[in-house]
């Protein structure tokens, strides 16, 4: 995914001077300078942070080790977050790793999915203030992620904004409505405000009792994986919240692991989504992102297989040498994500970089690109499925000169079949 250079630097010293004010305002750290401090970060916060990822991998036997990344993944386990915090004897140290370590790489994701959004020229329609949910919003980690995307890749959100957080644990719930507030103010949203709602959520009873009100912006990070429901449950419980509580014109978005297990949930969700909403002749129901269509799912033709995307941002110095201790690489962040629209206009009109194709005539990059001599490898994903595929840029001219996962192919040229396919022209790179 190809993030806005000013977005991907945008969580340097400045980020790690405004992050350590508000903890020790809020008395979590001894002092903002505590964040610089080596001893402070490898006696107070490390060892809560190793906690953490144990706690974590012992509920994910799936998780992959070594390599340095693991801990990238980790934003929440499947039985939500609160059970963590009452196995400790120190939740309060927890919370406070769980702020610093994994907060802000998350944020960024969020962030990040804002900025392909606006990169694909998606502009915001509903008019009024902005009306905004967060689900499991822990210290409001998705919110903010928004603020960071309009901020550095802007689609038009109006200036006031109120946004509702549902989170099961009370003090993290507290933390994010305060932290929220620090953070809107930062990127220049002073009028953007909060309203918590300390509740524990329910698939059986329903996401929102049916009185709660309609949103225009539905965010759900890192939620999915702590649900144990079928996937075709949930597609029938979002689709009910989504019919009466999601406004024309507004999106929702999922953020979930990279992981296998929870990356193929997802995609067996939007499998799910699919089926449901023809079923229900919802016309309104457009999945936008990250795959331009309705197609079946390529990664799930195959039973091993899954999709991720990455992206590559600058880490606050204080992260930094927190990976180091931890031995961690967290420069390059993986996540599964879907958007969805709730808009009768066509795709290409809500994503006007695709105008004048039509589904079969785009292809998305799912895996990195490598060179094979002159040629570029990777593996594409379209109306058609997933396949291998070759190209080489005709010079340094040539819009796909250099290929990064996450690219969409707009009309390539496709000779061969799924497992050797060879692309000798494409008209354009978004």
């Amino acid at each position: 995914m190809r993030v806005p250079a000013a977005l991907a630097n945008a969580f340097d010293a400045s980020f790690e001077s405004l992050i350590g004010r508000f903890a020790a305002e809020k008395e979590l750290v001894p002092s903002a300078e505590s964040l610089r401090s080596h001893r402070f970060l490898a006696r107070s916060v490390l060892p809560h942070v190793t906690k953490l990822s144990m706690l974590f991998n012992r509920r994910d036997p799936e998780k992959p080790h070594g390599h340095g990344r693991a801990a990238a993944d980790l934003e929440s386990g499947p039985s939500g977050l609160a059970p963590y915090w009452k196995e400790s004897s120190n939740p309060e140290n927890l919370r406070l790793a769980y702020f610093l370590s994994f907060m802000p790489p998350n944020l960024f994701r969020v962030a990040a999915v804002w900025s392909e959004l606006g990169r694909l020229g998606f502009r915001w329609r509903p008019r009024g203030p902005l009306s905004a949910i967060e689900f499991g919003a822990g210290p409001a980690t998705a919110a903010c992620g928004i603020a960071a995307g309009e901020r550095h890749a802007a689609v038009g959100l109006p200036a006031e904004a109120t946004w509702a957080l549902l989170e099961q644990d009370r003090a993290m719930l507290e933390l994010g409505v305060d932290w929220a507030g620090a953070y809107f103010a930062d990127q220049g949203f002073a009028d953007w405000g909060t309203r918590p709602f300390h509740r524990k959520l329910s698939i059986e009873q329903g996401l929102l009792p049916r009185s709660a009100p309609r949103f225009q912006l539905w965010l759900m990070s890192f939620f999915l994986n702590e649900l144990s429901q079928d996937p075709a449950v949930i597609a029938r419980a979002l689709l009910d919240s989504w019919e009466r509580h999601l406004d024309d014109e507004g999106i929702a978005i999922l953020i979930e692991p990279a992981l296998k297990a929870e990356s193929r949930k997802l995609l067996e969700l939007r499998r799910e989504l699919i089926a449901e909403a023809a079923r229900r002749k919802l016309e309104w129901f457009k999945l936008l992102l990250p795959c331009l269509g309705h197609q079946a799912c390529g990664a799930l033709a195959a039973t091993d297989d899954w999709c991720h995307e990455e992206v590559t941002w600058w880490r606050p110095p204080y992260l930094r040498e927190i990976d180091k201790l931890a031995g961690l690489d967290r420069k390059t962040l993986p996540f599964s994500y879907l958007v969805v629209a709730r808009s009768t206009r066509s795709r290409e009109e809500l994503l006007p970089a695709l105008a004048g194709t039509t589904p079969g005539e785009r292809q998305r990059l799912v895996s990195p690109a490598h060179f094979e001599g002159k040629e570029q490898e990777f593996f594409v994903c379209g109306e058609e499925g997933k396949r291998r595929a070759r190209y080489r840029a005709h010079g340094e001219e040539d819009p796909a000169a250099e290929l990064e996962r996450g690219d969409v192919l707009l009309k390539p040229e496709l000779r061969g079949d799924v497992n050797a396919t060879r692309i000798s022209r494409i008209e354009k790179r978004v």
